[in-house]
């Protein structure tokens, strides 16, 4: 069929990234005609742009110690399955090198990443393959509406071209939009009122268009709204545009002392760095500050953060970028210029740090404000630095209530016929608490295209 004449498919897939791309590839090459929409120019989504880790926590305990609040038995299937999804992957061309540990200290993950990057390594593979199994590829097409029949069922949808709106007619919907960090009227009213200085670690497309879709048919929405999963990087004036991303990430903060725009501790930092950034978004202009000393300097903040990276100074990355970096002798000095440059109470600031020192000295995390699971340290060797930081929202991770199958469940847990989720769209499958991105938007993916292909073959 040519571009213009889509008329009745099997299968629709909204979203063209790492759960998008496998459903629909899964799908088609299951024998369903398969239709994969992609909002922007390019398939790939946050996949593009992400260091190609495919890779989650080894067991069910580990999974309900870093998220107890997620859901545990969308957890396990992407577990017990995932080494099934990394052996189908190198069956399609995908190059995937072994990578031990996990991010950060506290986290062992099994997995893999893409080599040598993952639009060469990956992204391409996967669309050439679904374009040779037969399937469809719109790239600027935005799904507007979802189609029900009579008895309740998705049949169809309607979506927008470079050539106009456009209605097909199939027999399940897929939707892998990745997410609603993209839509500020969403972040807002979910992540809080200064989630709009927040910084879109992602494809700029995850605007919530599964969450609207999904809603309108009756599917309900997870719990987990209000937390995602993220990183912390350089405030304003830093703009860091997509490829800068991962290089501009400070990932050490939770080796670290961070502070607010009030000079007080605010989470506790060893939790990890994307704790640290979900607690900042709902701190004053979602602004703060990773205070550490020459001797942190040398011993963590340079320290790798993925175990197949390298040691790299972050503050010279900072500086080039145009953001700062505030340096000074003395703790009450580098207070001073807090105060100076963001209105931050020096005093305050200047007593918070004290009291983490009088912690350390005493091994009593307790005299704490906000106390601190482990990683009591010293901050007393000069110079002292203090790095201004916004949150950066990778994805959210609240969004359609789903099954283990990645049925669309209405409010009552009952699915909604021919509505599967994939991706970053499936909501809680963890909340606060990463357990890994591209390996739950793989397994997702692989799960609800096979579903939707053979609900496909049964209503045909």
């Amino acid at each position: 069929m040519g571009e213009s004449e889509i008329h009745d498919v099997d299968v629709v897939v909204v979203g063209g990234g790492m759960a998008g791309l496998a459903a629909a590839l899964v799908a088609a090459e299951d024998g369903a005609r398969t239709l994969c929409l992609e909002r922007l120019t390019e398939p790939g989504g946050s996949l593009a742009l992400s260091g190609g880790y495919i890779w989650t926590v080894n067991s069910l305990d580990e999974y309900r110690r870093l998220s107890p609040d997620g859901d545990a038995d969308i957890a396990q299937m992407i577990i017990e399955e995932l080494d099934d999804g990394l052996e189908w992957l190198t069956e399609h061309g995908i190059d995937l090198t072994v990578v031990p540990g996990g991010m950060g200290p506290g986290r062992v993950f099994g997995g893999r990443r893409i080599r040598p990057d993952p639009v060469s390594g990956a992204v391409m593979p996967l669309a050439k393959a679904f374009a040779s199994a037969g399937g469809q590829l719109r790239t600027q097409a935005r799904c507007l509406d979802l189609r029900m029949d009579s008895s309740g069922s998705v049949r169809g949808a309607s979506y927008r071209d470079r050539t106009g709106d456009h209605e097909v007619k199939c027999s399940a919907v897929v939707l892998a939009t990745g997410g609603f960090q993209g839509d500020a009227l969403l972040t807002s009213t979910f992540l809080g009122p200064w989630a709009d200085r927040a910084y879109v670690r992602s494809n700029p497309g995850s605007t919530g268009d599964g969450l609207r879709l999904a809603g309108r048919v009756g599917a309900a929405a997870s719990k987990g709204l209000s937390s995602f999963y993220g990183h912390l990087l350089p405030a304003p004036p830093v703009r860091p545009d997509p490829a800068a991303f991962r290089g501009l990430t400070q990932f050490y903060s939770e080796a670290c002392i961070v502070l607010n725009m009030a000079g007080r501790r605010f989470v506790d930092e060893s939790r990890g760095d994307d704790i640290c950034a979900v607690r900042l978004i709902r701190e004053e202009e979602a602004t703060g500050f990773i205070v550490f000393d020459e001797a942190r300097h040398q011993a963590d903040v340079m320290e790798p953060y993925v175990p197949d990276a390298v040691r790299t100074d972050p503050l010279p990355v900072v500086r080039a970028a145009g953001g700062r970096v505030l340096e000074g002798q003395t703790i009450e000095q580098l207070s001073r210029q807090l105060f100076e440059e963001y209105g931050v109470p020096a005093a305050r600031a200047t007593a918070t740090i004290h009291e983490f020192n009088e912690a350390w000295r005493r091994n009593d995390p307790s005299i704490l404000s906000v106390g601190r699971r482990h990683g009591l340290h010293a901050c007393e060797a000069p110079p002292f630095y203090a790095v201004p930081v916004r949150p950066g929202i990778t994805f959210t991770e609240g969004g359609v209530r789903a099954d283990r199958e990645c049925r669309a469940l209405d409010d009552i847990g009952r699915p909604i016929p021919g509505l599967y989720i994939a991706g970053a769209d499936v909501g809680a499958v963890s909340i606060e608490g990463y357990i890994g991105g591209l390996a739950p938007s793989l397994m997702t993916g692989l799960r609800a295209g096979i579903n939707a292909a053979r609900n496909a073959n049964k209503t045909a």
